[in-house]
This record gives structure tokens, sequence and C-alpha cells, in this order.
């Protein structure tokens, strides 16, 4: 067999091993396409929160407290709504609630280097009757936690606001209407409009006016939604399962 011979032989022997082979038909391409989009859309919050907590020495069994990120809807002057993201960096559980910090971004009208986050430390109960409805705020601040002993919180917005409300008044004022307020109630408001009938009820408050906080609206209307949110996170405690 001459040299040219040899080489038709060898590539008649190719081709009748490409036949042979099994080939990859547009039924398996397709599969194959669907497990690759699958497998890059499975990311989850849940799974995102487990490897945070699962990865690292944090969460239960650890030296640290579990954390989690959380989605809240984030409103801004004009009222355009938004889907932003939240990070709780501490959650306690105490006999009959929970403590937590949360931090996230409120003010947005700012230049970019200027948008910090702020941290909102905040009480939920654990009611008896199981429902997170029922649930209510214990406690919450912008600075020091309900001890008095720690700074669990950090103001990030303007102080004073644009519109002139410091944020000894809008803790004085605004947050001070929260405290015993339920789930159930807490998600019936949307911003601070809603609350408009009942913001002067309770002792002491007859003198306080929902108008002051008129051109504020980003940082009190905020407030609310990170509650929804912070809620929403509470709701997953095994307590209320």
């Amino acid at each position: 067999m001459n040299r040219k011979s040899a080489c038709i032989g060898v590539f008649i022997l190719g081709l009748f091993l490409m036949g042979c082979s099994p080939s990859t038909s547009s039924k398996d391409a397709t599969l194959a396409g669907e497990k690759t989009t699958k497998a890059s859309t499975t990311l989850s919050l849940e799974g995102v929160n487990e490897f945070l907590n699962s990865s690292g020495d944090l969460g239960e069994g650890s030296i640290a407290n579990a954390v989690a990120v959380i989605p809240y809807r984030h409103i801004d002057g004009p009222k355009n709504n938004s889907n932003f993201y939240g990070f709780v960096p501490f959650k306690y559980k105490a006999r009959d609630y929970i403590k937590y910090q949360v931090n996230y971004v409120s003010c947005t009208c700012r230049p970019a280097s200027s948008n910090l986050w702020q941290t909102l430390y905040v009480e939920l109960t654990l009611p008896e009757s199981k429902k997170i409805e029922d649930a209510t705020i214990r406690f919450l601040s912008f600075d020091k936690e309900s001890s008095g002993h720690y700074l669990g919180g950090s103001w990030g917005d303007s102080d004073p606001t644009p519109a002139g409300a410091t944020y000894e008044k809008i803790k004085k004022e605004y947050l001070s209407f929260f405290p015993n307020k339920t789930g159930a109630y807490l998600k019936s408001l949307d911003t601070i409009s809603d609350i408009k009938d009942d913001y002067q009820k309770g002792e002491g408050r007859g003198a306080y006016q929902l108008d002051a906080f008129t051109g504020s609206t980003v940082s009190t209307n905020n407030i609310i939604r990170i509650l929804h949110a912070m809620f929403d996170y509470h709701a997953t405690d095994p307590h209320f399962k």
C-alpha cells in the first residue's frame, strides 16, 4: 500500500467512526441549554442567606449572630418606587421578642458620594398567638438600643433635612409614634399620609404636627417601608411556623 492509499484509508476510517459515534441532536442541545439556564437562575435570596450563615463563622451555633439580605420597597420624594435590598447584620432572640439591626439606604437625592446608608435598631415582639399580624414594635432607634448602653443604630440621612427637620425632631415626634403598633397596622400604611388621623393620638402627642415633615418624606416614608420589610423578615422566624 502506497502512502496515498494509506491516507485515503485513514480518512475513510475517520468518517466511519464519526458515523458510529453518538451525535448531539438538536433536542439534546436544547435540554443542555435548559439545564444551563436553570442552573444560572436558581440563585435565590434564601440561598444567599443560607450561604452567608453556613460558609463562614456566622449564624446559629457560632460566636456571631445570623445575618440576612432582605428586600424592601424604596420610595423617593416624587413617590417613585424602587426594589432595593437591606442588610440585617444582627438578630438576637430573647424570650418574647427579637432584637434586630437593619442597614438600608433612604435618601437618594444627594450626590452618590453622600448617599450614606443608615442603621435602624428595632425590637419586634413574639406574640403568644404566633401570628405575625399580632407582633408589635417594642422599641426602635437610630442611636442607642433599648438598654441605653450601646449605640445600636446610626442616622445616615441629612441632619437637618433640606426642609429643616433635624434628627432629634424626627426621633422625638415621629419615631415615638411607632412603639406598640402591630404588624397588621404597619402593613396598612404606605406613606406618612396614611397615619394622619392617628398621629396625635396618645399621651403628649397633641401638639405634634405631621405636616412638620412634609419636606422630609424620603426619610419618614422609608422608615415605614423598612419596617414593612422587617416584619416580613420577622415572620420567617420559627416562632411563627
